[in-house]
């Protein structure tokens, strides 16, 4: 809960653009969430912004909101200039105490926590104390530039998400990518919409997939394509943690059809990924390897998706393919750390994202 605070949230977007505009949600709450003043700058970095570029965010000219549980809203649009790849830094300002159910709990960021209001502030306290890792309430940003290009929603769960990566340096996978379209002179915005420990069949992380799926992808304005992954948790969850709450291959592999059926039907372009490997964690068993290789053996021979990408075979050690390379994995050998989202990124080919 938070209240008399400010958060300075800073997000990097793949594209920048004239204006922009920012969703908040209130989804999870029970409460109503009022929001008594959001501005927003160019970020600078290590919770400083811009205040040359400082300007306050409204909703429908009002400088405050109140939003209703269940709810979401977005901001009238925000005259800032944000540069390709630039940060944009939100500072929110609750005065009365704010549910934070609603909130994007792993991240991967850096964010900071100020007391009173210091939505104005050139800096913000950033000591280990101030820091939080999860993102609250803001659930997207929509870009508006001169010119229009691709829109990739990339789907999925902590693979997507980045757990693994380094907080607040922006190494996960979809990011990398972003990065490598501006590399080569390509318009292709990236949206992130991983979350960790969501699973296709089952609500426990986040609401399950396939409701979600219509939402945090083809929810997004102007989607062209979306690059599905995810699976490893429905299989792996009901091993250990949660066997009450079963998913078998039949059942993945429906799931994963239906999604790519649905992001078609939307007119965008679907993209399967295999699944990776995860010998070495907890939930990691027998039966659960038998299911990934089915799963996946169904995705490379999926022949109604506009392309298939391989991130098993492309971060599997060759001497053990049920394990990570150990170059590529994380300390609980299910994620990847930096350089393993780095091969992910790269090995997917730009020119079939067209």
């Amino acid at each position: 809960m938070f209240r008399e605070q400010t958060l300075r949230q800073t997000v990097r977007l793949s594209l920048g653009g004239e204006r922009v505009r920012i969703q908040f949600s209130n989804l999870y709450g029970q409460t109503p969430l009022s929001l008594a003043r959001v501005r927003a700058a160019l970020g600078k970095g290590d919770g400083a912004v811009d205040v040359a570029t400082d300007v306050a965010v409204t909703f429908q000219g009002a400088q405050a909101v109140r939003i209703a549980p269940g709810a979401q809203v977005w901001s009238d649009p925000i005259a800032i200039r944000v540069a390709d790849a630039g940060l944009l830094s939100v500072s929110v300002y609750v005065q009365d105490a704010a549910d934070c159910t609603t909130a994007h709990r792993y991240a991967r960021a850096v964010h900071y926590l100020a007391p009173g209001d210091q939505t104005r502030a050139a800096a913000v306290p950033t000591a280990a104390a101030n820091q939080l890792s999860s993102t609250y309430w803001m659930s997207a940003i929509d870009v508006y530039r001169q010119q229009s290009g691709a829109v990739v929603a990339a789907f999925g769960d902590s693979l997507t998400d980045g757990n693994g990566s380094t907080d607040g340096t922006d190494r996960r996978y979809p990011d990398l990518l972003a990065a490598r379209f501006l590399a080569a002179g390509r318009a292709v915005s990236v949206v992130n919409a991983g979350l960790a420990g969501n699973r296709w069949l089952h609500d426990r992380f986040g609401q399950r997939g396939t409701e979600r799926f219509r939402r945090d992808a083809l929810g997004v304005t102007g989607v062209t394509h979306v690059i599905i992954q995810m699976g490893i948790n429905d299989i792996g969850f009901q091993q250990a943690w949660t066997p009450d709450e079963k998913a078998s291959a039949n059942d993945l592999i429906a799931a994963l059809a239906a999604a790519a059926s649905a992001a078609k039907a939307a007119g965008a372009k679907a993209y399967l990924t295999t699944l990776t490997p995860y010998q070495g964690h907890v939930f990691f068993s027998a039966p659960g390897e038998q299911m990934r290789q089915t799963v996946n053996a169904w995705i490379r021979a999926n022949t109604d998706v506009a392309g298939v990408f391989d991130f098993d075979a492309v971060v599997r050690d060759p001497e053990e393919p049920a394990r990570i390379l150990p170059a590529y994995r994380a300390d609980d050998q299910l994620h990847l750390n930096d350089q393993g989202y780095a091969r992910l990124a790269q090995s997917i080919a730009l020119d079939a994202l067209r």
